[in-house]
C-alpha cells in the first residue's frame, strides 16, 4: 500500500485555475457565487491566491473588479 500524498493535492486553487487557464488559452470564466448570482469574467485574468481579477467589459475601457473564491460556488473555464 502506498500513502504517498498525490502531488495534485499540495496546489492551490489558484495554481490549478491558472494552469487551465494556460492550457486552454481562456478569455472567458463563468461562475456562480454563494449569492446565488452568475457571473461572466472576460479578457485578461489575473488570479491571485485568494481572488480572480478581470475587467467587466470586454473592450480595452472596461473597469476592472475582483471576485474572491470564498465567494465562488461552482467556476466553468
Amino acid at each position: 500500500m502506498n500513502d504517498s500524498i498525490p502531488e495534485r493535492l499540495h496546489l492551490t486553487l489558484s495554481e490549478l485555475i491558472s494552469q487551465q487557464i494556460e492550457e486552454r488559452h481562456a478569455t472567458e470564466l463563468r461562475a456562480v457565487l454563494s449569492t446565488g448570482n452568475e457571473i461572466t469574467m472576460h479578457g485578461t485574468f489575473t488570479v491571485g491566491s485568494d481572488f480572480i481579477i478581470y475587467r467587466t467589459a470586454k473592450d480595452a475601457g472596461g473597469k476592472w473588479a475582483m471576485t474572491p473564491f470564498a465567494h465562488i460556488v461552482q467556476l466553468i473555464i
